[in-house]
Protein backbone atom coordinates (compact mmCIF):
# COMPACT_ATOMS: atom_id res chain seq x y z
CA UNK A 1 0.00 0.00 0.00
CA UNK A 2 0.84 3.55 -0.52
CA UNK A 3 1.00 5.85 2.11
CA UNK A 4 0.91 9.25 2.09
CA UNK A 5 4.03 11.39 3.53
CA UNK A 6 2.46 12.90 7.18
CA UNK A 7 3.79 16.23 6.85
CA UNK A 8 1.84 16.48 3.51
CA UNK A 9 -1.27 14.93 5.44
CA UNK A 10 -1.05 17.35 8.55
CA UNK A 11 -0.37 20.20 6.13
CA UNK A 12 -3.93 19.59 4.71
CA UNK A 13 -5.28 19.01 8.19
CA UNK A 14 -3.86 22.29 8.96
CA UNK A 15 -5.15 24.04 6.02
CA UNK A 16 -8.50 22.42 6.17
CA UNK A 17 -9.00 23.28 10.35
CA UNK A 18 -9.51 19.59 10.51
CA UNK A 19 -7.68 19.08 13.79
CA UNK A 20 -8.82 18.86 17.22
CA UNK A 21 -8.41 19.14 20.64
CA UNK A 22 -6.13 15.96 21.40
CA UNK A 23 -6.96 12.96 19.76
CA UNK A 24 -10.25 12.97 19.35
CA UNK A 25 -11.24 11.17 16.00
CA UNK A 26 -12.87 13.31 13.08
CA UNK A 27 -16.21 12.38 12.36
CA UNK A 28 -16.48 10.83 8.91
CA UNK A 29 -17.92 13.48 6.50
CA UNK A 30 -15.26 15.77 7.82
CA UNK A 31 -12.40 13.10 7.14
CA UNK A 32 -14.00 12.09 3.44
CA UNK A 33 -13.55 15.77 3.00
CA UNK A 34 -9.73 16.10 4.45
CA UNK A 35 -8.85 13.00 2.37
CA UNK A 36 -10.78 14.21 -0.90
CA UNK A 37 -8.63 17.74 -1.12
CA UNK A 38 -5.64 15.59 -0.69
CA UNK A 39 -6.96 13.38 -3.29
CA UNK A 40 -7.01 16.72 -5.44
CA UNK A 41 -3.25 17.68 -4.68
CA UNK A 42 -1.92 14.40 -6.06
CA UNK A 43 -4.46 14.30 -8.82
CA UNK A 44 -3.73 18.30 -10.10
CA UNK A 45 0.58 17.55 -9.87
CA UNK A 46 -0.18 14.52 -12.02
CA UNK A 47 -2.12 16.00 -14.60
CA UNK A 48 0.37 19.53 -13.99
CA UNK A 49 3.47 17.34 -14.96
CA UNK A 50 1.38 17.00 -18.64
CA UNK A 51 -1.24 19.41 -19.33
CA UNK A 52 -0.06 22.89 -19.79
CA UNK A 53 2.80 21.31 -22.02
CA UNK A 54 1.17 19.32 -24.04
CA UNK A 55 0.79 22.31 -27.16
CA UNK A 56 4.61 22.83 -27.07
CA UNK A 57 5.48 19.03 -27.30
CA UNK A 58 2.87 18.90 -30.10
CA UNK A 59 4.66 21.61 -31.87
CA UNK A 60 7.98 20.45 -31.20
CA UNK A 61 6.95 17.25 -32.88
CA UNK A 62 5.82 18.96 -35.38
CA UNK A 63 1.95 19.74 -35.06
CA UNK A 64 0.36 21.98 -37.66
CA UNK A 65 -2.24 24.32 -36.24
CA UNK A 66 -5.30 21.98 -37.03
CA UNK A 67 -3.06 19.22 -34.43
CA UNK A 68 -3.28 22.01 -32.12
CA UNK A 69 -7.20 22.54 -32.30
CA UNK A 70 -7.53 18.74 -32.12
CA UNK A 71 -6.05 19.03 -29.40
CA UNK A 72 -9.06 20.07 -27.55
CA UNK A 73 -12.17 18.81 -30.18
CA UNK A 74 -10.37 14.79 -30.87
CA UNK A 75 -10.67 14.57 -26.78
CA UNK A 76 -14.35 15.89 -26.72
CA UNK A 77 -15.21 13.67 -29.41
CA UNK A 78 -14.32 10.95 -27.58
CA UNK A 79 -16.28 12.13 -24.55
CA UNK A 80 -19.18 13.16 -26.54
CA UNK A 81 -19.45 9.50 -27.41
CA UNK A 82 -18.46 7.96 -24.01
CA UNK A 83 -20.21 10.34 -21.15
CA UNK A 84 -24.08 8.90 -21.69
CA UNK A 85 -23.54 5.35 -21.83
CA UNK A 86 -20.66 5.56 -18.91
CA UNK A 87 -23.80 7.67 -17.41
CA UNK A 88 -26.07 5.43 -17.32
CA UNK A 89 -23.70 2.58 -16.36
CA UNK A 90 -22.75 4.43 -12.96
CA UNK A 91 -26.39 5.59 -12.14
CA UNK A 92 -27.06 1.67 -11.80
CA UNK A 93 -23.75 0.82 -10.14
CA UNK A 94 -24.02 -0.05 -6.31
CA UNK A 95 -20.46 0.76 -6.26
CA UNK A 96 -19.67 3.75 -7.75
CA UNK A 97 -16.23 4.39 -5.71
CA UNK A 98 -14.94 1.21 -7.37
CA UNK A 99 -16.33 2.28 -10.61
CA UNK A 100 -14.44 5.39 -10.17
CA UNK A 101 -11.36 4.31 -9.31
CA UNK A 102 -11.46 1.59 -12.43
CA UNK A 103 -11.69 4.19 -14.87
CA UNK A 104 -9.19 6.94 -13.44
CA UNK A 105 -6.63 4.03 -13.20
CA UNK A 106 -7.82 3.43 -17.23
CA UNK A 107 -7.42 6.85 -18.35
CA UNK A 108 -3.90 7.96 -15.59
CA UNK A 109 -2.31 4.47 -17.57
CA UNK A 110 -2.25 6.79 -20.89
CA UNK A 111 0.27 8.69 -19.58
CA UNK A 112 2.65 5.39 -20.42
CA UNK A 113 1.87 5.48 -23.62
CA UNK A 114 2.45 9.44 -24.54
CA UNK A 115 5.64 8.39 -23.08
CA UNK A 116 6.53 6.31 -26.08
CA UNK A 117 5.38 8.88 -28.81
CA UNK A 118 8.70 9.72 -29.69
CA UNK A 119 9.55 6.31 -30.71
CA UNK A 120 7.39 6.43 -33.60
CA UNK A 121 8.59 7.79 -36.97
CA UNK A 122 8.35 11.52 -37.04
CA UNK A 123 6.13 12.26 -39.60
CA UNK A 124 3.57 10.54 -37.68
CA UNK A 125 4.35 11.55 -34.08
CA UNK A 126 1.40 14.66 -34.00
CA UNK A 127 -0.99 12.39 -35.44
CA UNK A 128 -0.46 10.01 -33.07
CA UNK A 129 -0.08 12.00 -29.79
CA UNK A 130 -2.82 14.00 -30.60
CA UNK A 131 -4.94 10.30 -30.76
CA UNK A 132 -3.40 9.17 -27.97
CA UNK A 133 -5.12 12.40 -26.03
CA UNK A 134 -8.32 11.52 -27.28
CA UNK A 135 -8.82 7.98 -26.46
CA UNK A 136 -7.22 8.75 -22.91
CA UNK A 137 -10.41 10.97 -22.48
CA UNK A 138 -12.45 7.68 -23.19
CA UNK A 139 -11.98 6.52 -19.51
CA UNK A 140 -10.96 10.45 -18.36
CA UNK A 141 -14.80 11.80 -19.12
CA UNK A 142 -16.42 8.77 -17.30
CA UNK A 143 -14.13 9.05 -14.90
CA UNK A 144 -14.85 12.57 -14.32
CA UNK A 145 -18.94 11.85 -14.34
CA UNK A 146 -18.51 9.20 -11.53
CA UNK A 147 -16.14 11.38 -9.46
CA UNK A 148 -18.84 13.93 -9.45
CA UNK A 149 -21.77 11.72 -8.47
CA UNK A 150 -20.13 10.03 -5.79
CA UNK A 151 -18.48 12.89 -3.88
CA UNK A 152 -21.77 14.54 -4.14
CA UNK A 153 -23.20 11.88 -2.52
CA UNK A 154 -20.25 11.77 -0.09
CA UNK A 155 -19.84 15.77 0.92
CA UNK A 156 -23.55 17.26 2.14
CA UNK A 157 -24.84 20.48 0.05
CA UNK A 158 -24.33 23.13 3.39
CA UNK A 159 -20.20 21.57 3.34
CA UNK A 160 -19.94 21.83 -0.79
CA UNK A 161 -18.68 25.43 -1.26
CA UNK A 162 -16.10 24.96 1.91
CA UNK A 163 -14.66 22.08 0.70
CA UNK A 164 -14.27 22.46 -3.15
CA UNK A 165 -13.31 26.05 -2.44
CA UNK A 166 -10.40 24.47 -0.20
CA UNK A 167 -9.71 21.74 -2.53
CA UNK A 168 -9.36 23.95 -5.38
CA UNK A 169 -6.84 26.12 -3.78
CA UNK A 170 -5.21 23.22 -2.57
CA UNK A 171 -5.09 21.46 -6.25
CA UNK A 172 -3.82 25.20 -7.81
CA UNK A 173 -0.79 25.68 -5.34
CA UNK A 174 0.63 22.22 -6.01
CA UNK A 175 -0.10 22.22 -9.28
CA UNK A 176 1.14 25.69 -10.12
CA UNK A 177 4.67 24.58 -8.08
CA UNK A 178 4.74 21.51 -9.90
CA UNK A 179 4.14 23.28 -13.50
CA UNK A 180 6.62 25.51 -12.61
CA UNK A 181 9.46 22.91 -11.51
CA UNK A 182 8.46 20.48 -14.85
CA UNK A 183 8.87 23.82 -16.88
CA UNK A 184 12.35 24.38 -15.79
CA UNK A 185 13.09 20.87 -16.06
CA UNK A 186 11.45 20.40 -19.75
CA UNK A 187 14.24 23.68 -20.79
CA UNK A 188 17.24 22.63 -19.31
CA UNK A 189 16.99 18.42 -20.67
CA UNK A 190 17.77 17.15 -23.87
CA UNK A 191 14.59 17.16 -25.98
CA UNK A 192 12.67 14.54 -25.87
CA UNK A 193 14.04 12.91 -22.95
CA UNK A 194 12.97 15.40 -20.54
CA UNK A 195 8.91 15.00 -22.04
CA UNK A 196 9.05 11.10 -21.48
CA UNK A 197 10.55 11.36 -17.90
CA UNK A 198 7.57 13.88 -17.11
CA UNK A 199 5.06 11.69 -17.91
CA UNK A 200 6.49 8.51 -16.06
CA UNK A 201 6.90 10.79 -13.09
CA UNK A 202 3.28 11.85 -13.94
CA UNK A 203 2.13 7.89 -13.74
CA UNK A 204 3.83 7.34 -10.27
CA UNK A 205 1.93 10.34 -9.02
CA UNK A 206 -0.80 9.10 -10.42
CA UNK A 207 -0.49 5.98 -8.80
CA UNK A 208 -0.53 8.18 -5.51
CA UNK A 209 -3.52 10.02 -6.20
CA UNK A 210 -5.27 6.51 -6.54
CA UNK A 211 -4.07 4.86 -3.77
CA UNK A 212 -5.74 8.53 -1.66
CA UNK A 213 -8.83 8.27 -3.51
CA UNK A 214 -9.39 4.72 -2.39
CA UNK A 215 -9.62 6.00 1.34
CA UNK A 216 -12.45 8.44 0.91
CA UNK A 217 -14.90 6.18 2.98
CA UNK A 218 -18.39 5.51 1.27
CA UNK A 219 -21.22 5.30 3.65
CA UNK A 220 -22.99 1.64 2.86
CA UNK A 221 -26.46 3.46 2.70
CA UNK A 222 -25.16 5.77 0.23
CA UNK A 223 -23.02 2.83 -1.83
CA UNK A 224 -26.26 1.37 -3.31
CA UNK A 225 -28.13 2.58 -5.91
CA UNK A 226 -30.62 4.79 -5.15
CA UNK A 227 -34.12 3.73 -5.80
CA UNK A 228 -34.75 5.58 -8.55
CA UNK A 229 -31.77 4.00 -10.58
CA UNK A 230 -32.78 0.71 -9.37
CA UNK A 231 -36.80 0.93 -10.67
CA UNK A 232 -35.04 1.97 -14.43
CA UNK A 233 -33.44 -1.35 -13.81
CA UNK A 234 -36.93 -3.64 -12.97
CA UNK A 235 -38.46 -1.64 -16.00
CA UNK A 236 -35.60 -1.84 -18.36
CA UNK A 237 -36.98 -5.32 -20.11
CA UNK A 238 -40.21 -3.97 -20.63
CA UNK A 239 -38.59 -0.34 -22.10
CA UNK A 240 -36.23 -2.85 -24.26
CA UNK A 241 -39.43 -4.01 -25.83
CA UNK A 242 -40.73 -0.57 -27.31
CA UNK A 243 -39.75 0.76 -30.19
CA UNK A 244 -36.50 3.15 -30.68
CA UNK A 245 -38.59 5.89 -31.85
CA UNK A 246 -41.03 6.05 -28.41
CA UNK A 247 -38.05 5.32 -26.10
CA UNK A 248 -35.97 8.50 -27.87
CA UNK A 249 -39.43 10.53 -27.01
CA UNK A 250 -39.73 9.44 -23.60
CA UNK A 251 -36.26 10.52 -22.67
CA UNK A 252 -36.63 13.67 -24.35
CA UNK A 253 -40.28 14.59 -22.67
CA UNK A 254 -38.18 13.22 -19.25
CA UNK A 255 -35.33 15.69 -19.69
CA UNK A 256 -37.61 18.56 -20.86
CA UNK A 257 -39.74 18.10 -17.97
CA UNK A 258 -36.32 19.31 -15.98
CA UNK A 259 -36.88 23.09 -17.66
CA UNK A 260 -34.40 24.83 -15.65
CA UNK A 261 -31.63 21.85 -16.50
CA UNK A 262 -32.51 22.73 -20.17
CA UNK A 263 -31.80 26.44 -19.75
CA UNK A 264 -28.56 25.98 -17.97
CA UNK A 265 -27.23 23.48 -20.41
CA UNK A 266 -28.89 25.71 -23.28
CA UNK A 267 -27.10 29.34 -21.67
CA UNK A 268 -23.65 27.03 -20.68
CA UNK A 269 -23.68 25.46 -24.41
CA UNK A 270 -23.12 29.47 -25.56
CA UNK A 271 -20.99 29.89 -22.99
CA UNK A 272 -18.67 27.45 -23.71
CA UNK A 273 -18.27 27.81 -27.47
CA UNK A 274 -17.79 31.75 -26.79
CA UNK A 275 -14.99 31.05 -23.82
CA UNK A 276 -13.34 27.71 -25.92
CA UNK A 277 -12.92 29.40 -29.34
CA UNK A 278 -10.01 31.38 -28.72
CA UNK A 279 -8.18 28.86 -26.90
CA UNK A 280 -5.70 26.68 -29.83
CA UNK A 281 -5.12 30.75 -31.01
CA UNK A 282 -3.83 31.32 -27.07
CA UNK A 283 -1.65 28.69 -27.48
CA UNK A 284 -0.28 29.44 -31.20
CA UNK A 285 -0.18 33.05 -30.52
CA UNK A 286 2.42 32.12 -27.30
CA UNK A 287 4.42 30.05 -29.10
CA UNK A 288 4.94 30.95 -32.45
CA UNK A 289 4.63 34.70 -32.20
CA UNK A 290 5.21 35.87 -29.02
CA UNK A 291 8.10 32.23 -28.81
CA UNK A 292 7.17 31.36 -25.34
CA UNK A 293 9.02 28.45 -23.74
CA UNK A 294 8.12 25.87 -20.98
CA UNK A 295 9.20 28.42 -18.68
CA UNK A 296 6.86 31.23 -19.66
CA UNK A 297 4.33 29.02 -19.66
CA UNK A 298 5.23 28.10 -15.73
CA UNK A 299 5.52 31.51 -14.95
CA UNK A 300 1.90 32.48 -16.27
CA UNK A 301 0.39 29.43 -14.46
CA UNK A 302 1.99 30.99 -11.29
CA UNK A 303 0.49 33.87 -11.67
CA UNK A 304 -2.67 32.57 -12.39
CA UNK A 305 -2.58 30.82 -9.56
CA UNK A 306 -1.68 33.82 -7.25
CA UNK A 307 -4.79 34.75 -8.48
CA UNK A 308 -6.91 32.09 -8.18
CA UNK A 309 -6.01 31.95 -4.33
CA UNK A 310 -6.93 35.46 -3.81
CA UNK A 311 -10.08 34.68 -5.68
CA UNK A 312 -11.33 31.56 -4.30
CA UNK A 313 -12.24 33.36 -0.49
CA UNK A 314 -14.21 36.17 -2.44
CA UNK A 315 -15.75 33.78 -4.65
CA UNK A 316 -16.53 31.31 -1.91
CA UNK A 317 -18.51 34.31 0.08
CA UNK A 318 -20.34 35.43 -2.76
CA UNK A 319 -21.70 31.95 -3.42
CA UNK A 320 -22.75 31.79 0.11
CA UNK A 321 -24.29 35.45 -0.27
CA UNK A 322 -25.35 35.74 -3.86
CA UNK A 323 -25.98 32.43 -4.89
CA UNK A 324 -24.74 29.97 -7.52
CA UNK A 325 -26.56 31.58 -10.50
CA UNK A 326 -25.96 35.36 -10.13
CA UNK A 327 -22.03 34.30 -9.05
CA UNK A 328 -21.37 32.67 -12.47
CA UNK A 329 -22.82 35.57 -14.10
CA UNK A 330 -20.26 38.31 -11.87
CA UNK A 331 -17.60 35.92 -12.64
CA UNK A 332 -18.02 35.35 -16.44
CA UNK A 333 -18.79 38.89 -17.31
CA UNK A 334 -14.93 40.45 -17.59
CA UNK A 335 -13.51 37.27 -19.22
CA UNK A 336 -13.76 38.99 -22.53
CA UNK A 337 -10.67 40.93 -21.54
CA UNK A 338 -8.68 37.91 -21.62
CA UNK A 339 -8.76 38.24 -25.91
CA UNK A 340 -8.52 41.76 -25.72
CA UNK A 341 -5.54 41.85 -23.76
CA UNK A 342 -3.84 39.31 -26.47
CA UNK A 343 -5.19 41.30 -29.40
CA UNK A 344 -3.05 44.04 -28.60
CA UNK A 345 -0.01 42.38 -26.76
CA UNK A 346 3.52 42.46 -28.40
CA UNK A 347 5.32 41.12 -25.31
CA UNK A 348 4.62 37.88 -22.95
CA UNK A 349 5.47 40.54 -19.98
CA UNK A 350 2.40 42.06 -20.93
CA UNK A 351 0.09 39.02 -20.89
CA UNK A 352 1.95 38.12 -17.47
CA UNK A 353 0.86 41.06 -16.03
CA UNK A 354 -2.97 40.27 -16.48
CA UNK A 355 -2.65 36.56 -15.78
CA UNK A 356 -3.13 37.20 -12.01
CA UNK A 357 -6.86 39.30 -12.78
CA UNK A 358 -7.30 36.03 -14.95
CA UNK A 359 -6.80 33.65 -13.11
CA UNK A 360 -8.80 35.40 -9.93
CA UNK A 361 -11.84 35.30 -12.10
CA UNK A 362 -11.79 32.12 -13.69
CA UNK A 363 -11.28 30.34 -9.74
CA UNK A 364 -15.39 31.72 -9.24
CA UNK A 365 -15.94 30.57 -13.27
CA UNK A 366 -14.89 27.11 -12.17
CA UNK A 367 -16.46 26.72 -8.71
CA UNK A 368 -19.59 28.44 -9.75
CA UNK A 369 -20.22 26.14 -12.48
CA UNK A 370 -19.63 23.00 -10.89
CA UNK A 371 -22.33 24.20 -8.20
CA UNK A 372 -24.86 25.28 -10.27
CA UNK A 373 -24.72 21.70 -12.42
CA UNK A 374 -24.86 20.31 -8.84
CA UNK A 375 -27.91 22.39 -8.17
CA UNK A 376 -29.68 22.09 -11.55
CA UNK A 377 -29.57 18.20 -11.92
CA UNK A 378 -32.36 16.33 -10.13
CA UNK A 379 -30.77 14.29 -7.51
CA UNK A 380 -32.14 10.57 -8.24
CA UNK A 381 -30.88 10.28 -11.49
CA UNK A 382 -27.91 12.93 -10.93
CA UNK A 383 -25.21 11.30 -12.88
CA UNK A 384 -27.08 10.67 -16.45
CA UNK A 385 -27.99 14.21 -15.95
CA UNK A 386 -24.42 15.61 -15.33
CA UNK A 387 -23.66 13.37 -18.46
CA UNK A 388 -26.58 15.01 -20.24
CA UNK A 389 -24.94 18.47 -19.89
CA UNK A 390 -21.46 17.41 -20.16
CA UNK A 391 -22.49 15.70 -23.43
CA UNK A 392 -24.27 18.70 -24.40
CA UNK A 393 -20.93 21.07 -23.51
CA UNK A 394 -18.56 18.77 -25.17
CA UNK A 395 -20.31 19.68 -28.66
CA UNK A 396 -19.40 23.01 -28.45
CA UNK A 397 -15.51 21.76 -27.17
CA UNK A 398 -15.32 19.85 -30.78
CA UNK A 399 -16.45 23.04 -32.33
CA UNK A 400 -15.07 25.75 -30.43
CA UNK A 401 -10.91 25.07 -31.28
CA UNK A 402 -12.34 24.80 -34.58
CA UNK A 403 -14.03 27.69 -35.00
CA UNK A 404 -10.91 29.63 -33.37
CA UNK A 405 -8.77 28.58 -35.91
CA UNK A 406 -10.91 29.12 -38.82
CA UNK A 407 -11.00 32.69 -37.94
CA UNK A 408 -7.19 33.05 -38.88
CA UNK A 409 -8.48 32.58 -42.57
CA UNK A 410 -10.40 35.74 -42.74
CA UNK A 411 -8.26 37.94 -40.15
CA UNK A 412 -5.67 38.64 -38.47
CA UNK A 413 -4.79 37.94 -34.94
CA UNK A 414 -5.91 40.77 -33.78
CA UNK A 415 -9.10 40.84 -34.88
CA UNK A 416 -10.00 37.20 -34.23
CA UNK A 417 -8.80 38.10 -30.16
CA UNK A 418 -11.78 40.78 -30.63
CA UNK A 419 -14.32 38.88 -32.06
CA UNK A 420 -13.67 36.47 -29.69
CA UNK A 421 -14.13 39.01 -26.69
CA UNK A 422 -17.48 39.92 -28.22
CA UNK A 423 -18.98 36.65 -28.06
CA UNK A 424 -17.62 36.05 -24.92
CA UNK A 425 -19.83 38.95 -23.34
CA UNK A 426 -22.88 37.94 -25.09
CA UNK A 427 -22.18 33.91 -23.22
CA UNK A 428 -21.72 35.88 -19.83
CA UNK A 429 -24.74 37.67 -20.77
CA UNK A 430 -27.08 34.41 -21.12
CA UNK A 431 -26.40 34.08 -17.53
CA UNK A 432 -27.92 37.11 -16.21
CA UNK A 433 -31.37 36.45 -18.91
CA UNK A 434 -31.70 33.03 -17.15
CA UNK A 435 -31.49 34.58 -13.29
CA UNK A 436 -33.86 37.44 -14.44
CA UNK A 437 -36.37 34.77 -16.16
CA UNK A 438 -36.01 32.61 -13.13
CA UNK A 439 -36.82 35.15 -10.43
CA UNK A 440 -39.59 36.38 -12.67
CA UNK A 441 -41.16 32.97 -12.32
CA UNK A 442 -40.34 33.08 -8.75
CA UNK A 443 -42.29 36.18 -7.54
CA UNK A 444 -45.36 34.97 -10.26
CA UNK A 445 -45.82 32.04 -8.34
CA UNK A 446 -48.41 31.80 -5.31
CA UNK A 447 -46.94 30.29 -2.48
CA UNK A 448 -49.04 28.65 0.23
CA UNK A 449 -48.62 26.74 3.43
CA UNK A 450 -49.40 23.55 2.35
CA UNK A 451 -47.40 24.01 -1.37
CA UNK A 452 -43.64 23.61 -1.51
CA UNK A 453 -41.64 26.48 -2.73
CA UNK A 454 -39.81 25.84 -5.70
CA UNK A 455 -36.16 25.78 -6.06
CA UNK A 456 -35.21 29.00 -6.17
CA UNK A 457 -32.36 30.72 -7.99
CA UNK A 458 -30.41 31.91 -5.26
CA UNK A 459 -30.44 32.78 -1.24
CA UNK A 460 -30.61 28.95 -0.34
CA UNK A 461 -28.20 26.79 1.39
CA UNK A 462 -25.85 26.59 -1.41
CA UNK A 463 -23.96 23.35 -2.82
Amino acid sequence: MIEVSPKLQSLVDTYLGARRSGREPLESGERNIRTNSLHGIFSSTAASMVGPFTAIFAMKIGASQLHVALLTSAPAVVSLLAMIPGARLIDRARERKLLTYRFMLANRVFYLALAVVPFFAPRSQATIFVLLLALMNLPGAISSIAWQTFIARIIPPDKRSRAFAARNRLMNVFGTATTVLTGVFLDRSRFPIGYQIAFLLAFALAAVELAVFNRIEEPKDRGEAPPAAASIETAAGARERLAWRRKIAEALAEILAQRNFVRYTLVSMLFYLAWQTPWPLFSWYLVRVLHANNVWVSVLSLLNTGGALVGYSFWQRTLDRRGNLMTLFISTSPIFLVPVVYSFSQHLWVIAGFEAFTGALFSGVNLALFNTLLEMTPENKKATYIAYYTTAVTVTSIIAPLFGVSLLRFMTFRWAFLFCAAFRLAGSLGFRLMLRDLERERRALPLSPRSPEPDPPRGQPRP
